[in-house]
């Protein structure tokens, strides 16, 4: 299943803030655990936290819809909401997205920054790395 969602990278922020707004990322931890939803029941859990206007969530939860992450159908007067992919999913295609964009421009510099950054903070990350590079070049995976 190919998927082309559109979205903007800010890698100071944390989390899924890096590419979703803050309201975004709540409103699709909502979705992604309940499956499906109306903006009047995902408004309902938010308020339950802050104050927040019901059209700020509708037209948050419009804007998600508008940029592919979450399908719209109407139920009678009502839209049901429902993410186009799995939270998993979604992270792997921003992380493939990300590391093609940078790779495409920058593949020398991205990839000595990814190794020098493994070395210095995740060993264990950069000799699993380096386990997956012998075996795909050694054609066992």
């Amino acid at each position: 299943m190919a998927f082309n969602l559109r979205f903007r990278f800010s890698p100071t922020k944390d989390g899924l803030v890096k590419v979703l707004g803050p309201l975004e990322t709540e409103i699709m931890q909502i979705l992604w655990q309940e499956g499906s939803s109306t903006v009047k029941k995902v408004h309902r859990k938010l308020a339950q936290q802050r104050d927040i206007a019901y059209t700020t969530v509708m037209t948050t939860m419009s804007r998600l819809a508008d940029k592919g992450v979450l399908n719209r159908e109407r139920d009678g007067l009502a839209y049901v909401y429902t993410p186009v992919i799995s939270e998993d999913e979604f992270v792997n295609l921003v992380v493939r997205q990300v590391l093609d964009g940078l790779l495409d421009d920058y593949s020398d510099t991205a990839i000595s920054y990814m190794v020098d950054y493994l070395a210095k903070n995740n060993p264990a990350e950069l000799r699993r790395l380096q386990r997956e590079i012998s075996q795909r070049l050694n054609g066992t995976k």
